[in-house]
């Protein structure tokens, strides 16, 4: 492990604010040849309680959780706005895997939806053309992600600052996520729902646009039983309908659709 990121880990056990955690972070990401970052809460874990706030930018009042970032303020607002932590292809890849993934990769691939292409072309468009992606999968069914990229420079430099800095970038990630659940408050054990996952799952088909009959389908389950899981949902959830609960669970992070 280098002195850099040795430094980092020492910094974040003394950090006693989240602005004290971005400057290490920054200053660490920097020394393995990444200049810009954002450490995003996909999913905060359910017995966490993770600020946020209603960016000035929102058209609809969406909530955000609080997130660390030194990408381009026209990118992050325009990212806000536009809504796209519902479609950014990298929340949906970082739930399939624990591994760092670079974006060029992953725009590679051929079931990316136009939505989520659009992503990536506007991305490029505001100076984000190169990227990696850390999965930081967490307790209590959390999940965040680091994700890296550098402004300047030709791709095969980048890539050979991924590549050589792999293994770096997953302790810097695990160690920052730990620092900042360490200063996020516990949530009120009474305030807590706990989904199982069959009634996760109903909610997310759901959330998709899936009916009953097509829910049971997709689990191999009878559309009665889908029906029994989502109406746990609902109660447990405090609302009367399943387009209620869909928009509440994922409003509370139980759900990404």
């Amino acid at each position: 492990m280098s002195s850099a990121i040795m430094a980092h880990l020492d910094a974040l056990e003394r950090a006693e604010s989240i602005a004290e955690i971005g400057a290490s972070l920054q200053a660490t990401l920097g020394s393995l040849g990444f200049d810009t970052y954002s450490y995003v809460h996909v999913r905060p874990p359910l017995g966490k309680r993770i600020r946020s706030f209603v960016p000035p930018s929102s058209q609809d009042g969406r909530v955000v959780h609080e997130f660390l970032a030194t990408f381009p303020d026209a990118w992050v607002e325009h990212y806000i706005l536009q809504g796209y932590g519902d479609v950014d292809p990298t929340f949906q890849a970082a739930m399939g895997t624990i591994l760092p993934f670079s974006w060029r990769d992953l725009g590679g691939r051929n079931d990316l939806s136009s939505g989520q292409r659009r992503v990536f072309d506007e991305a490029r468009d505001f100076g984000l053309s190169m990227g990696a992606t850390i999965p930081i999968h967490g307790p209590e069914s959390g999940l965040s992600t680091l994700n890296v990229s550098a402004s300047g420079g030709h791709e095969k430099e980048f890539e050979e600052n991924y590549q050589a800095g792999r293994q770096d970038l997953l302790w810097v990630a695990v160690q920052t996520h730990e620092a900042f659940l360490r200063l996020s408050e516990d949530a009120p054990e009474q305030g807590r729902v706990r989904l199982t996952d069959r009634e996760r799952d109903c909610l997310l088909w759901t959330a998709r646009g899936k009916t009953a009959w097509e829910v049971g389908q997709i689990l191999a389950i009878s559309e009665e039983t889908v029906l029994f899981h989502l109406k746990n949902g609902t109660r447990k959830l405090g609302v009367f309908s399943k387009h209620h609960a869909v928009v509440k669970a994922v409003m509370q992070g139980h759900i990404i659709p």
